[in-house]
């Protein structure tokens, strides 16, 4: 499933954002047009052919939609087992 980020979209971002940390957050008010409502979608989905299905691969949603297609993932820090659950 291809996964919704919280980024901005900008055609030209990786022209002039930082290497290490890509992150243009924007905050979207209602009477912005609707360029400014753009996010970075990440990845591909079962609708979509191999190219896409790389997380580098990187499209735009608008904010305000909704697609079958397009999810999110939850991310933990995995902190591994204790000693005691393997007795």
């Amino acid at each position: 499933m291809a996964e919704w980020t919280s980024v901005a979209f900008e055609e030209a971002g990786y022209n002039w954002s930082h290497d290490l940390n890509p992150d243009l957050m924007y905050h979207t008010q209602d009477n912005d047009p609707p360029a400014l409502k753009r996010k970075v979608v990440r990845g591909g989905s079962w609708k979509d052919v191999g190219f896409y299905l790389q997380v580098s691969t990187r499209a735009y949603e608008y904010e305000d939609t909704a697609k079958s297609y397009i999810g999110f993932r939850c991310v933990q820090t995995y902190m591994g087992r204790d000693k005691a659950d393997a007795e």
